[in-house]
């Protein structure tokens, strides 16, 4: 379940204000993480996220070109699987979407065709979740150890690279 009150949180919302996210370094630099974590973990969609308080931003991306998602850079938060990572900073795994109840409905899910999800939170040193470093298959997915791990460190990459884009 989403935790709205974390997404809101003047906080965590101050944190991601403090980036310089239209830096087109930052963008392809996050890009080809994406395509080698895609490449690593074998599936078509790897992505960057941040969370807004009402949108999932898209900073990253690798598998979505061409797609309205890529066309827009997000989704809106109610469809956002890694907007579930925002309250708690866990790790939010459903292997196989259709099973899931929480997201069998998904529009991502119903129309998008997405059918696993893997995605490991964006954690600041103050503790704010930013977003996802994430995997999505159009196939049920069961990720492994070794596949998390990957993620975990993708994750770190992602946020070394923003930090390095800090501008506030």
């Amino acid at each position: 379940m989403i935790d709205h009150d974390a997404l809101t949180s003047p906080e965590r919302l101050v944190a991601l204000a403090g980036y310089d996210l239209d830096s087109p370094e930052l963008r392809s630099d996050l890009d080809a993480l994406c395509a080698r974590v895609a490449a690593d973990l074998e599936v078509p969609i790897s992505l960057v996220t941040l969370v807004l308080d009402s949108a999932q931003m898209n900073l990253g991306q690798r598998g979505i070109d061409g797609t309205w998602v890529s066309a827009v850079g997000g989704t809106p938060v109610e469809w956002s699987f890694c907007a579930h990572s925002v309250g708690n900073g866990r790790p939010y795994v459903v292997d196989d979407m259709s099973a899931d109840p929480e997201q069998r409905d998904n529009p991502l899910v119903r129309v998008d065709g997405v059918a696993a999800y893997a995605g490991v939170p964006l954690v600041t040193g103050a503790g704010h979740v930013l977003g996802n470093a994430c995997v999505v298959d159009v196939q049920p997915h069961a990720f492994s150890v070794a596949e998390l791990a990957r993620l975990e460190a993708a994750a770190a990459e992602a946020l070394a690279l923003l930090e390095a884009h800090r501008v506030a």
